[in-house]
């Protein structure tokens, strides 16, 4: 999850054990004075070793060498503030749980708020940024209260991750997870979002994670797995574009225009794999300290792409409940 090597920040000790069982705004406030303090010697040497993209954030994003430093000392802190995060949701009550939520502020809610009286299928299309798990939880209750949540992942995650994903459901959650790189669970999310479920479907993933599109930005030539436009095509589902950052007072979760698929030609596909660029090219812009895949960006760049655009048993599957 994290954008950087665990060895750069804080290790997760019985000090931040105990941050993370406070409540949303002393929690981060005491975590960034807290990484302020783990950060001093390294920024009086004007040796920043907070997440090591300094060099990185200067030239993808063509900011001043003074922002770089200032951006590589925020990914650090947003790192650690992540990780308790995520240890927060499996060590705070429920109810606490619920209390945080009441920090997070939605922008571009009349806009889902339509999408969600229409009962048409959803597709919800995060970025894996900020604190993103108790911002769907927060939307879900919110707006899609009774609706099944379905989140697709081509690979497992790490064991923790699920957890605390799954703790959503103690929350008033109906969740289920889907592998869509086998067969038959590719044809249950189909069903389910036909049905009124919310699928969950990252577009911010490497294109060795499936179905490859061209998705260039900040001068690169990037690629990203796309396989909304597909699923939209086949579940007649509204696609939301959706992202979360992390305050000290709360979380803002921004919501996109919501479009949908039109056809299934190659204008087609280019069309909303466009619209997903802008979606991610936005929100890195506006918070790139925030994203968590920084790390791996060599593998959006030409000569990382391992899969075709589209498999046999995919193939067979979009055949069949076309």
């Amino acid at each position: 999850m994290s954008s950087q090597d665990s060895s750069q920040v804080p290790e997760i000790g019985r000090a931040y054990r105990a941050v993370a069982a406070l409540p949303l705004e002393p929690r981060r406030r005491l975590t960034r004075a807290l990484y302020a303090l783990w950060a001093l010697p390294a920024r009086l040497r004007a040796d920043p070793r907070q997440s090591g993209y300094g060099e990185l954030y200067r030239k993808v994003l063509r900011v001043s060498r003074h922002e770089a430093g200032r951006l590589d000392h925020e990914t650090g802190l947003h790192d650690l503030a992540a990780e308790i995060e995520w240890l927060s949701l499996s060590r705070r009550s429920i109810p606490a749980v619920r209390r945080d939520m009441g920090r997070i502020r939605i922008e571009g809610e009349d806009l889902i708020e339509r999408v969600a009286a229409s009962g048409r299928p959803v597709i919800l299309a995060p970025l894996h940024m900020g604190a993103y798990v108790i911002g769907l939880g927060h939307t879900m209750l919110r707006h899609f209260a009774g609706r099944r949540l379905l989140i697709l992942r081509q690979r497992e995650d790490q064991a923790m991750e699920t957890g605390v994903m799954e703790r959503m459901r103690e929350v008033g959650m109906d969740l289920r997870f889907l592998q869509v790189e086998r067969r038959s669970d590719f044809l249950s999310a189909v069903r389910f979002a036909r049905q009124g479920a919310v699928i969950v479907l990252f577009c911010d993933l490497p294109p060795a994670y499936g179905s490859p599109a061209p998705m260039p930005m900040f001068g690169l030539d990037t690629h990203f797995a796309f396989g909304i436009d597909a699923f939209a095509r086949l579940t007649d589902a509204m696609v939301v574009p959706w992202s979360s950052v992390m305050n000290p007072d709360g979380d803002v979760i921004r919501i996109g225009r919501p479009f949908e698929a039109q056809g299934d030609t190659p204008e087609d596909r280019a069309r909303m794999a466009g619209l997903i660029r802008d979606h991610i090219r936005d929100a890195l812009r506006a918070r790139p300290e925030q994203w968590h895949l920084w790390s791996t960006l060599d593998e959006y760049l030409p000569g990382a792409r391992t899969m075709p655009p589209e498999t046999a048993e995919e193939s067979s599957a979009l055949r069949e409940v076309a």
